[in-house]
């Protein structure tokens, strides 16, 4: 978004007026429907000061937009450019990309351990192996260990138990 005081010229006023163009531009998103095939192209619109947290939060986005499967980003807007067509069959090989609405996407936790965690996330990552290695999460950041009921076999790692 535009926002006046944050970009050099911008338009938006924040508060309010950004609030309102926040949710019209989600509400006009995630009325996309492909003609072709009838689906909603996509499935979410997080607005960033909701999802995000800590101290870098405002560096982001304003908003997160989550397609559908089967749906992107166009190879041109990657590069700054506005094709006419809204929708694009896609003829490149694709693999894969962080467009996608996290929420279809399952995730998988491996470990030769039990899992206390009931939901681990994405988020538990990194203190999960902070703990394996005694070493303190720092106040700011997110998740837990998903061992956390099994703390008292942080230790092994390091002592060549596993």
């Amino acid at each position: 978004m535009n926002l006046r005081g944050r970009e050099r010229n911008g338009a938006v006023q924040p508060g309010a007026e950004a609030d309102a163009l926040s949710k019209e531009i989600r509400d006009k998103l995630l009325a996309v429907i492909d003609p072709k095939s009838g689906q909603r192209v996509i499935t979410r619109v997080d607005v960033a000061k909701d999802a995000y947290q800590g101290p870098y939060s405002q560096s982001g986005p304003d908003l997160l937009v989550g397609y559908n499967r089967g749906y992107r980003a166009g190879w041109k807007t990657i590069l700054g450019s506005f094709p006419p067509d809204v929708l694009e069959d896609n003829t490149n090989a694709w693999s894969g990309d962080h467009c996608m609405d996290y929420t279809l996407v399952p995730g998988v936790l491996l470990s030769n351990r039990k899992i206390a965690a009931e939901n681990p996330a994405l988020t538990d990552i990194a203190a999960t192996i902070l703990g394996e290695f005694g070493i303190a999460k720092s106040g700011a950041m997110m998740g837990q260990s998903v061992f956390a009921s099994d703390q008292s076999n942080h230790h092994e790692l390091g002592a060549g138990g596993n």
